[in-house]
């Protein structure tokens, strides 16, 4: 089992829960409104350092977890200007 950590930067929050329930995920938790820093500069919805992060976490298996990482780095490749997807896996050890 895998905890996959998607977080988008852009105008369509919408495509990651497309992109999910596409590939058959319907379980997800979103949440909007992140801010913080990285590598494509900060993002606090301010003026000086607009926009804002949507982060969404899924369990899916590992089989289908390949696929949907698969899935996800294609759209990160294709992306708007202005847009960005990162992407993290981890390894769930107990999920009940």
């Amino acid at each position: 089992m895998k905890l996959l950590l998607v977080m988008y930067s852009g105008n369509r929050p919408e495509l990651v829960p497309q992109l999910l329930e596409h590939q058959g995920v319907h379980g997800y938790t979103e949440l909007r409104g992140a801010h913080g820093a990285g590598s494509s500069g900060r993002r606090e919805g301010t003026r000086a350092w607009p926009g804002e992060t949507a982060v969404f976490f899924s369990m899916v298996d590992d089989e289908h977890a390949t696929d949907l990482i698969a899935t996800l780095r294609e759209q990160g490749a294709r992306s708007l200007p202005g847009e960005r997807i990162h992407l993290a896996e981890l390894p769930v050890e107990y999920f009940g």
